[in-house]
């Protein structure tokens, strides 16, 4: 059942900046001198039909060929109770078939937190969660994600009850092994030359179209725990997993944590020994990875990096390359065998914290990051959320634009039941996709209204390169 649900807010007081239009000027090299414009458009309160629900963890599709069509979902709290703090949560997905400006919404009662979606062949739509017990479910819809069936459950760790963050990853049909789903978690398993189960990142795939997934294979690479954050799906076919050092087997939390990537090129049956990506000077997280499927830029992949970093005597010199604070682009032009130094993407002022960035890449090759930013808040507990734009292959980004009219102060608010103490900036993750007209849709929450809420807008960048 799809229960209609948001329409397009009008006469309150965010949409002063409906349509605002940034002109930038825009340097990505001596030889560039043209400006550029970010044309951000009206806010969408996706969803108003449940103002007094709080909403977390939001994230977002766009279908490849159809720029109407998105899928999202969003993690739901319908029955928290204010003494317990944190309850039972449910997973909520939102369809929009005309570029977000309307939404209507589909339940996913079995699903309870840990949303990821995915489009693939045609109008199928794919949607991973976490399920009771830390069961994996992978539902699927042939329909453009108007109807949905039973889900597929995902062999994982000890009876398929100890999985965490999946992240789904789904082949182009016209590339090799197109089609296949991936499913990249986290789960407690055997490693060789340990006497105890080890928690790390893996992969199970499925090529039926998510009707039934394989064993998983287990890509643990030393005696930490490792936990997977992101995955992509090259033209290649390859797929490329990403997950990092979290804590000790005894759950100490590392002082430094480091960045990893493994490949399969054989439909994730075998993947390679991990390979270092980021080694962190300081409190850095790894967020979000998209690859770049650009003509000109074809498989290079982004990573893109928050929190906060210093520069250092000694470590990798490509990281101490990178002294400051807010977030930062690391760019593999070769598919994840080596990496560029990082690059800063805000121009916030010191001390301001970016969290939660989500990174997409358009047809034409822009790359676009959304985050959460604190540059308003000399206390760094209410947040406004930002987007910027590189047109040049995450060499230079263009000045950042603020997205939100008002600041998010989420503690502030008793309503969100605890919601904000767990979540400080709405999630572990949020959701920016690039839809088929090279426009990007962010899909964030925020507590203006006192209480977390989905919102959705559009940010056009021009001119394409």
């Amino acid at each position: 059942m799809i229960v209609k649900t948001a329409q397009r807010s009008r006469g309150i007081k965010s949409l002063v900046w409906s349509g605002l239009a940034v002109t930038l000027p825009f340097c990505a090299a001596a030889a560039l001198h043209e400006e550029a414009r970010i044309t951000v458009g009206d806010l969408v309160a996706v969803s108003s039909d449940r103002r007094d629900v709080p909403h977390v963890e939001p994230c977002l599709a766009a279908h490849p060929a159809d720029p109407g069509l998105l899928f999202g979902a969003a993690v739901t709290f319908p029955e928290a109770n204010p003494k317990e703090g944190l309850a039972a949560s449910i997973v909520a997905g939102f369809r929009s078939s005309d570029g977000g400006r309307t939404w209507a919404q589909v339940p996913f009662p079995e699903c309870r937190i840990d949303p990821w979606v995915s489009f693939g062949k045609d109008h199928q739509v794919y949607l991973s969660c976490l399920g009771r017990h830390n069961s994996l479910l992978v539902y699927h819809s042939a329909d453009a994600g108007r109807t949905w069936g039973a889900p597929a459950r995902v062999p994982a760790g000890h009876g398929g009850d100890d999985a965490d963050r999946p992240v789904l990853s789904v082949g182009r049909p016209a590339e090799p092994r197109g089609g296949a789903v991936y499913v990249t978690f986290g789960q407690s398993s055997p490693a060789p030359g340990l006497r105890k189960p080890s928690y790390g990142p893996s992969v199970a795939r499925s090529i039926d179209g998510g009707r039934t997934f394989s064993q998983p294979v287990f890509l643990k690479h030393d005696n930490l725990t490792q936990q997977p954050f992101d995955a992509v799906v090259l033209s290649s076919g390859a797929l490329v997993a990403f997950f990092m050092d979290y804590s000790t087997p005894q759950e100490a939390p590392l002082p430094h944590r480091r960045t990893w990537m493994a490949k399969s090129r054989d439909g994730g049956q075998t993947f390679s020994i991990p390979a270092l990506v980021h080694a962190q000077l300081g409190d850095e997280m790894p967020w979000s990875v998209a690859a770049d499927r650009s003509t000109r830029r074809r498989d290079w992949i982004y990573l893109a990096v928050d929190g906060s970093w210093r520069r250092a005597a000694s470590g990798p010199e490509e990281n101490r390359a990178a002294a400051g604070g807010g977030l930062l682009l690391r760019v593999s032009e070769d598919g994840g065998e080596s990496w560029r130094a990082p690059v800063s993407v805000t121009d916030a002022p010191p001390g301001a914290n970016a969290e939660l960035p989500a990174i997409a890449v358009n047809g034409d090759g822009v790359v676009g990051v959304a985050w959460s930013d604190t540059r308003r808040d000399p206390k760094g507990e209410c947040f406004d959320i930002y987007f910027t734009a590189s047109l040049d292959g995450g060499a230079t980004f263009l000045p950042n634009v603020r997205v939100t009219p008002e600041l998010s102060c989420p503690k502030a608010s008793a309503k969100q039941r605890g919601v904000a103490v767990r979540w400080p900036f709405g999630g572990d993750f949020s959701g920016l996709a690039a839809g088929a007209d090279g426009r990007f849709h962010l899909f964030w929450v925020d507590s203006r209204t006192g209480i977390y809420q989905v919102w959705t807008t559009t940010a056009q960048v021009t001119p394409q390169p």
